[in-house]
Formats: structure tokens, sequence, C-alpha cells
């Protein structure tokens, strides 16, 4: 698959993978949807890019704000659900609101894009979706039970969707990365604090970005990042 002149839509993409990810697309001649809270953090990565990309500041958890994103990019032939956020807390220390906070982004926000997008892919019988998931989608790790059951649940919900699309010619990559060297973990509630693993052998997020992009260019279905993410 080509990406040139290709709308590619990125959520979560003033930071981390989501950032070198847009990088890495606008290298291959991509245009550019940006999605993320921060207007001004969108702004800065889009004005580090060649070309003219969009900048439209949505928050992933109100499905009226992901509406108007997504009628503003106009038809998405690539889409990255990128935004998540994490948090380290064991299950007896962990109230119920941050349990939801992580789902209605890592889960909910991704489920938004989805409804609102696929119908269009569907109907023009081509699109990609990038599911940027974790090695925590299938391996849990101690006192991260919230995370790790938002990805185990996106993870269910991506391979059921590439069935349901595969008779549309609607292709589906999920991705799993493991321990990425991005802002992901100063964002993540308690983690500083708690410090549940060591932080070492991190992959940079460029290298993360670009292969992720080669996977969706080759047509692969699954792609697990890191070496830890391996064994």
């Amino acid at each position: 698959m080509e990406f040139r002149n290709q709308l590619v839509l990125i959520t979560g993409a003033s930071s981390g993978i989501g950032r070198a990810l847009a990088a890495e697309f606008a290298r291959h001649g991509a245009r550019l949807a940006l999605v993320a809270r921060n207007a001004e953090k969108l702004k800065a990565v889009a004005r580090s890019l060649p070309g003219e990309h969009l900048v439209l500041p949505a928050d992933v958890t109100k499905p009226d704000e992901v509406q108007r994103a997504v009628a503003a990019a106009g038809p998405v032939d690539v889409l990255v659900n990128n935004a998540g956020i994490g948090y380290c807390a064991t299950v007896a220390d962990a109230s119920l609101e941050d349990y939801r906070a992580v789902f209605e982004t890592s889960f909910f926000g991704a489920f938004h894009f989805l409804q609102v997008v696929i119908p269009g892919m569907i109907g023009r019988r081509s699109g990609l979706i990038i599911q940027i998931s974790s090695v925590n989608g299938f391996c849990s790790v101690p006192m991260g039970s919230a995370y790790c059951a938002s990805k185990f649940a996106l993870e269910g919900m991506s391979q059921s969707v590439r069935i349901e699309l595969y008779r549309h010619n609607v292709r589906m990559l999920i991705v799993r990365p493991g321990v990425t060297d991005t802002e992901f973990f100063d964002h993540a509630k308690h983690f500083r604090q708690n410090n549940p693993f060591p932080m070492h052998n991190l992959m940079p997020a460029e290298v993360a970005a670009a292969d992720i992009v080669r996977a969706a260019a080759r047509g692969e279905r699954e792609l697990v990042l890191t070496a830890e993410g391996t064994v």
C-alpha cells in the first residue's frame, strides 16, 4: 500500500508514538488529520512536518467531538487509533473513576472513531485501520490491571472488527508495542511513584513508527514491537 496523498487520521497525535507516526506518514507523502485534546501541541506537530495538515482538537471520549473531527477531516483512508492513557495501582488502591477514565480513552475512544469512520470505508470498499494496542493486551503486569484490562478489551474488539471488515476490503493492523521511549509513563497516573518495573531497553518512538508504517504498507495483520514483547 502506498500512502502518498492518502488521508491518515491519527488520534493521540500530539506526543509519543502518535507524533512519531505523524512524522513517518508525512515522510511517505500522506496528508494528515491530527487529533488530540491540546490544540497548541497539535499545531506544533503540524508545523514540524512537510506539507499542510489538518489540526483537529478533540477529546476522543466525547462522541460529538469525534463526529465533528471526522466530518472536518473528510474521507479517511487510514485511521490510526493511538490515543490511550495509563494508570498504575493495585486493584485494592484503584478507584472506579480511574478505571473508567482509562477505559473511556483507551477502549471507548477507539470504539467511537471506528463507528464513525468504518461506514465510509465500507462504502468505498477501501481503507486501513491501525489499532495501537499493547503487549499488555495479552500479557498482564502487576499494578497495571486497569490499563491491561482496557487493552485486553481493545484486542477482543479489534479482532472481531477485523473479521467483519474483511469482506468489505477494509484491512486492519493490530500493533502491540512493548516499552517505548515516550511521555506515556510521565502521564500515567501514579506510575513514577510506584515504578512497577525497570525502564530499560526502551524502543525509540521513531523506530516504532517506522516499523508500524512498514508493516501497514506490507499488508500485515499483526505487529509486536520491542524485544521484551516478542519473548
